[in-house]
This record gives structure tokens, C-alpha cells and sequence, in this order.
């Protein structure tokens, strides 16, 4: 019966393996937070480019990769600034222009305007002497009808002069 008092039941068996593993797993747990606060530590003591290149290392595999890159960016950057400076300089040129171009559609709307009413004083006064020539040219022909009376008015009233200067001579002489 010796051997019977040292044997335990299989619930405490059970029981046993259970709080082992539990042991074990929060062991696990601990060590592994542990070993996440010590990596955290370690990466607030490390340099901001250190942390950079870990990564690059890990994404493209080599420092070089990111050194290439890292220059890669460096002159596009360059390349955006100067693209920047050259697209202001080119929208204050533009805008120089477009001032200009207001200016220049002024300066002709008013030379539109000015030339407009100039043609317009020009066509009245074509109408007003259109006008005046067509009563002259009424009036002369008035004048001539009148001429052309007067001459046949002439000779007829110098026909009568003379024939009553005739009918006077022969009285005369009767």
C-alpha cells in the first residue's frame, strides 16, 4: 500500500498538467514581452537612419539598394524644386502676357469704336451731300427747263417785236 500513497488521482493528474501549462505559456508570454520592451528600448537608443536602413534591409535587402534610392529622391526633389521655380516664373510671365492682352483688347475696342463712329460721321455726310447733290442736280435741271422756257419765251416775244415793228413801219409809211 506503500505505493498507493504517493499515487495521485487522475483529476489531480489532470489538474497538475494544466497548471504546467499554464505556467509555461504565461512564461512564454513574459520572456516575450520582456524581449519586446528590450527591443523597444534598444530602438529609442538607435539613430533615426539606423531604423531607416533596418527597414530598407528588410524591404529591398541591401544599404546600397537604399542609398540609390535615397539619392534617387534626392534629385528628383532638385528636379520638382527647379520644375517648381521655372512654373512660377513661366505663371508670372503668362500673367504679364494676359495683362498685355487685356490692355492691347482695350486699346482696341476703343479704336473699334472710334473708327465705327468716324465711318458713321462719313456715312452722313455722304447722305448729306448724296442729298444736296440730288437737289442740285433737281435745281439744275429746273434751271435748264426754265433756260429752255425762257429762250423759246424769247423768241417768240422777239418774233412779236419784230412783227409789230413791221406792222409799226408799214403804219408809218401807210
Amino acid at each position: 500500500m506503500e505505493s498507493n500513497k504517493y499515487r495521485l488521482s487522475i483529476n489531480t493528474k489532470t489538474i497538475i498538467i494544466i497548471l504546467l501549462l499554464l505556467n509555461v505559456g504565461y512564461a512564454y508570454k513574459k520572456i516575450k514581452q520582456y524581449h519586446h520592451i528590450k527591443e523597444t528600448g534598444y530602438i529609442r537608443e538607435r539613430t533615426v537612419q539606423e531604423q531607416i536602413r533596418n527597414r530598407v534591409m528588410k524591404s529591398f535587402g541591401s544599404v546600397e539598394e537604399m542609398d540609390r534610392l535615397v539619392d534617387d529622391f534626392a534629385r528628383q526633389k532638385e528636379d520638382a524644386e527647379k520644375l517648381a521655380t521655372t512654373i512660377r516664373e513661366q505663371e508670372k510671365k503668362i500673367s504679364k502676357v494676359y495683362k498685355e492682352l487685356k490692355n492691347t483688347n482695350s486699346k482696341h475696342e476703343k479704336e473699334k469704336t472710334y473708327l465705327h463712329n468716324k465711318i458713321r460721321s462719313f456715312a452722313d455726310g455722304f447722305s448729306k451731300r448724296k442729298d444736296q447733290h440730288t437737289q442740285t442736280s433737281k435745281a439744275n435741271v429746273e434751271l435748264k427747263d426754265a433756260k429752255s422756257k425762257f429762250e423759246k419765251e424769247t423768241s417768240r416775244l422777239q418774233k412779236k417785236i419784230r412783227n409789230l415793228e413791221d406792222l409799226l413801219s408799214k403804219c408809218k409809211s401807210q
